[in-house]
């Protein structure tokens, strides 16, 4: 045993001795679809005025308008790179023991929430809606005593799903009562 302990390295922060992770589970990338839309109409409506020849009669203009169709793209990026690190860096985190939630919003902002496996009493998947079977997303809630572990927009539900209930049968309390 303590030869096993003395090779023990931690895979995420907070991680105890000895507990093994799991499973690890990201939500589907879509849920960054309105930050890309928004931003592509943003570079577009700043661009747009370099495409009437009136812009250029004027050279103040003409620089004022080539530096916005310059700087807008950059910002726009930006904003994507803070989106995609809150979406890259939330994740849950399944142990043999617990579920962490780690909830990431920008690059400073982290909130942690654990629940025991031994305190889950069900899970259950909900996939509404045409897009979310199209393109293979769904909400898992596990239910506990103290609360509810919502998991929003999580890719492949059902194979989430049942790989959760396989945990919780193997490390939990043995309750699988998911319905779907």
């Amino acid at each position: 045993m303590k030869a096993k302990d003395s090779n023990w390295s931690q895979q995420f922060p907070g991680q105890h001795e000895g507990e093994e992770v799991l499973y690890l589970i990201r939500q589907h990338p879509l849920v960054m679809r309105k930050t890309l839309v928004i931003g592509l109409l943003v570079i577009l409506v700043a661009v747009v005025p370099l495409d009437f020849p009136q812009v250029y009669g004027s050279p103040a203009l003409a620089s004022f308008f080539i530096k916005v169709a310059l700087g807008v793209p950059v910002l726009v990026v930006l904003a994507w790179f803070y989106r995609w690190v809150g979406w890259y860096y939330t994740v849950f985190i399944v142990t043999d023991r617990r579920i962490l939630e780690v909830k990431q919003k920008g690059i400073f902002d982290r909130k942690v929430d654990e629940w025991q496996l031994d305190n889950i009493s069900n899970i259950n998947y909900h996939i509404n809606g045409f897009q979310a079977v199209l393109f293979g997303y769904g909400d898992i809630t596990a239910r506990t005593f103290v609360g509810t572990l919502e998991m929003k927009t999580v890719h492949k539900p059902v194979e989430v799903h049942e790989q959760l209930v396989r945990i919780l049968q193997k490390y939990g309390n043995g309750s699988t009562q998911g319905a779907n």
